[in-house]
């Protein structure tokens, strides 16, 4: 069985288009696998920064419970409880803390009445909202940015 003339003549470009085909498939799989690893690395950061958020708004809402309920001392045994309404219009930033750079809580105090076993006395409902980046479209670079909410209530108890 020898090929003749005729068939090699017909077979001389195939390789070619094999050649081509497969440097197709393979330009495909590797711009595939780019956009893989962008959507990967953007899925990274809102993680990262949802994280971030969530330890601001934490911190936001220890700070208010740290103002609603101060240490007590020999000179102020009963402190009084700071639960201002506007207390939430000025965001706590974190410049000294480098895990929180770019990020605030604003915190909001509501008194509550609490009945406890027949007695009605003060309790507070904290709701504190972190956020990380920024979503300023002027600026050089445009940022996405996270928000995370807490919400906790709070009662001192009663006296015996």
């Amino acid at each position: 069985m020898s090929l003749d003339a005729r068939s090699v003549g017909r077979m001389r470009g195939s390789s070619l288009m094999i050649a081509l085909f497969v440097i197709v498939v393979m330009a495909l799989l590797a711009a595939a696998m780019g956009r893989f690893l962008t959507d990967s690395s953007e899925k990274n950061t809102v993680e990262v920064r949802s994280v971030r958020a969530l330890l601001a708004a934490q911190s936001g809402l220890e700070v208010a419970l740290y103002r609603l309920f101060p240490n007590r001392t020999p000179a102020l045994p009963e402190p009084p409880a700071v639960c201002e309404a506007n207390q939430g219009r000025i965001p706590l930033t974190f410049t000294g803390n480098p895990g929180l750079v770019d990020c605030q809580a604003v915190v909001r105090c509501v008194a509550v009445p609490v009945t406890d076993n027949g007695l009605v006395s003060t309790g507070y409902r904290l709701e504190s909202e972190g956020s990380c980046g920024s979503n300023d479209l002027a600026s050089a670079n445009p940022d996405f940015r996270v928000s995370r909410t807490i919400v906790a209530e709070a009662y001192g108890g009663t006296n015996p």
